[in-house]
């Protein structure tokens, strides 16, 4: 092989390598976007099952039995959310 083949062989490559890391650039983006969603969704089911924490600390004794589904349904969907961002991840 010749000094211009060898050179155009190896540019080729690199041109290759470039588009290849173009691509893995625009998945990252991509994947680091979705985090960000997921995150925000994880924060904002945070914050609710933390507001009916709230309400069963201020409910009465006689209302805390009605107020408590509403808590373990906050809470059961903030742990889904939580093991479906992770499954994500992994």
């Amino acid at each position: 092989m010749n000094r211009k083949t060898y050179i155009d062989n190896f540019s080729r490559t690199l041109r290759t390598w470039d588009k290849d890391i173009a691509k893995l650039e625009k998945q990252a983006e991509k994947i680091t976007k979705t985090l960000h969603q997921r995150i925000d969704e994880l924060k904002k089911q945070r914050e609710h099952a933390s507001e009916k924490t709230t309400v069963l600390i201020h409910s009465s004794e006689d209302a805390w039995h009605e107020v408590k589904y509403g808590a373990e349904m906050a809470m059961n969907d903030l742990k889904k959310a939580f093991r479906k961002a992770k499954a994500k991840f992994k």
